[in-house]
C-alpha cells in the first residue's frame, strides 16, 4: 500500500498515507490530534497496517526528527550481546511495571540492558515515575548508555533523548495503542544492540516482529510478547496464564509461538495489578526483584526477564533461561545490583 498522493485530507484518512502522516505531525492543534487519534484507530481497526506501511511510518518520523535520524545513521556503541527492553504500555488490564523489573533482573543474570522510559501515559505509574521513587537515576544523555553498561551491565534512558521532536509530537496524543506502538520505543532506542524484547497489548506480535526486523534489519535476535488474559483483554508481557503469544526473531527468521493456559484466577489479578500511586508500584518492583518468596510478581517478572535471556544468549530456551534469572534473583545478585543502581545519585 504506498502513499496517497493529492486528494482531500477525509480520503487520506480512509487508508494509509505517509503525506496525511507528515501533515498531523506538523500540525500541534487540537483539531489535529483527534483527527491523529480517530485515524490511528481506524487504521489498526480495518487491518490497514502491514510490515511496509510501518517502515514507512518510521522514515517518515526520520524525516521529521534530525536528531532520530543522527542516531538510526550512528547508533550507540553497545555490547554485541545487549539487548533493547521496552513495552507498549496501553494494556486493557493493567499491570505493574513488569518491564522494569525484568530489565534489572536480567541484568542481575548477566545480560547488558538498555531500558527506555518515560513518564505514565495510560495508567498512573510509567518507568521514568518507578525510578524516580527508586532513586535510579537514567542517563541523562545517549553516549553514558556505553559507560553505564560497563559499569552497571543495565542502562535506563528516556527515549525521548533519541526522538526529541517526535515526542515532544507524540507523548500525550494517545491513551490506545496506535501503529507506532508496534515498533516505538524499541526503534527510537537507537543503540547498536544484538537483541530487543518488546512487550505489545495487541494480539498481532508476528507483525511487530515483522516491522521491527525491516526498520532495524542489524538487530539479529528478538522477542515480541503479549498475553490475552481473557478474550480482547491484553496485556503487554508474557504470562502463564491466558493466551501467550511470542513472535521470535532468529537470525531473519521469525517463529511464531502460542502457548494456551488458564484463565487468570482472581488472586493473581489483585497480586500483579497496578497499584495507584507511584510508591506501591515501585515496591512491587523492588520485591520482584529481591525477594526469595516464589509470588505471583516474582513468577511474571521471571518470564519476562527470561525472554531477555533468550534474546540475548544464542541457544537458551525460555525454560533454561527461567532457571538463570531465578537463580539471580534467589542468590541475592538482583538484590545486590538494585541496591547499587539506587545509590548512585
Amino acid at each position: 500500500m504506498g502513499s496517497v498522493r493529492g486528494g482531500s485530507v477525509a480520503a487520506q484518512a480512509d487508508t494509509w498515507s505517509p503525506d496525511l502522516l507528515q501533515t498531523l505531525l506538523r500540525d500541534p492543534s487540537a483539531a489535529s490530534d483527534e483527527r491523529w487519534r480517530r485515524w490511528c484507530a481506524h487504521l489498526l481497526h480495518a487491518d490497514l497496517i502491514g510490515p511496509v506501511e510501518l517502515h514507512e511510518w518510521w522514515d517518515v518520523i526520520i524525516e521529521f526528527d534530525p536528531v532520530l535520524s543522527a542516531y538510526t545513521n550512528k547508533p550507540v556503541a553497545t555490547p554485541d550481546n545487549t539487548v533493547v527492553v521496552a513495552g507498549s504500555g496501553k494494556e486493557h488490564f493493567k499491570t505493574f511495571n513488569v518491564s522494569t523489573a525484568a530489565a534489572i533482573l536480567a541484568a542481575a543474570a548477566g545480560v547488558p540492558v538498555v531500558k527506555g522510559v518515560s513518564q505514565s501515559v495510560s495508567a498512573v505509574s510509567g518507568a521514568a515515575d518507578i525510578l524516580d521513587v527508586l532513586g535510579i537515576r537514567p542517563v541523562d544523555h545517549p553516549a553514558a548508555i556505553t559507560e553505564a553498561l560497563d559499569r552497571h551491565g543495565i542502562a535506563c534512558t528516556a527515549y525521548a533523548n533519541f526522538c526529541p521532536r517526535y515526542a515532544a509530537r507524540y507523548d500525550g496524543v494517545f491513551e490506545k495503542l496506535t501503529p507506532a506502538s508496534f515498533f516505538m520505543p524499541v526503534a527510537a532506542l537507537c543503540v547498536r544492540a544484538g537483541g530487543y524484547v518488546l512487550g505489545l497489548a495487541h494480539r498481532d506480535v508476528m507483525l511487530a516482529a515483522a516491522a521491527l526486523r525491516r526498520i532495524r534489519p542489524d538487530i539479529a535476535t528478538g522477542v515480541v510478547a503479549s498475553t490475552e488474559l481473557t478474550p480482547g483483554e491484553m496485556i503487554d508481557e508474557h504470562s502463564d496464564v491466558g493466551v501467550a503469544r511470542i513472535a521470535h526473531l532468529t537470525d531473519g527468521v521469525i517463529i511464531s509461538e502460542v502457548r494456551r493456559r488458564s484463565a487468570p484466577a482472581e488472586a493473581w489479578r489483585t497480586a500483579v495489578a497496578h497499584r495507584p500511586t507511584h510508591g506501591g508500584n515501585a515496591a512491587l518492583v523492588a520485591a520482584a526483584v529481591t525477594s526469595c518468596n516464589d509470588t505471583p510478581v516474582a513468577r511474571l517478572v521471571e518470564l519476562n526477564a527470561a525472554l531477555v535471556v533468550t534474546a540475548s544468549r544464542a541457544g537458551v530456551d525460555l525454560d533454561e533461561a527461567t532457571d538463570q534469572v531465578r537463580e539471580a534473583r534467589r542468590s541475592g545478585r538482583a538484590t545486590r545490583l538494585l541496591t547499587t543502581l539506587t545509590h548512585l545519585q
